[in-house]
């Protein structure tokens, strides 16, 4: 089962293989969406693009989906590790840099 680190928050949960980062980090009270997005965001359909989190490594992970393509085309440039919460996949352990603060 892999496990997820939040560094930020010092918060490490146990996920199915597979599994996004987005609903465990909801859960644990780690914050993915940042000021007003934590209201108005499109609930995890990788639709508004505001849940980003850094994910090292990325070879536990999927590859980048369309939405994240289209989100962070410019991001990606300055921090390629950069995705959506809810469009990664967890294969094996992985630390996460959230960006609220």
């Amino acid at each position: 089962m892999p496990t997820i680190t939040f560094v930020r928050e010092n918060v490490r949960v146990d996920v199915p293989e597979g599994d996004s980062i987005r609903y465990p980090a909801l859960e644990n009270d780690v914050p993915v969406y940042c000021g007003i997005f934590k209201f108005f965001n499109c609930h995890g359909n990788g639709l508004c693009g505001t849940d980003r989190v850094a994910v090292s490594p990325p070879s536990n992970t999927n590859s980048l989906t369309f939405m994240e393509k289209f989100w962070l085309r410019n991001d990606l440039k300055k921090n390629p590790n950069l995705r959506l919460s809810c469009q990664v996949k967890v294969y094996g352990d992985v630390t996460v840099d959230t960006q609220c603060n």
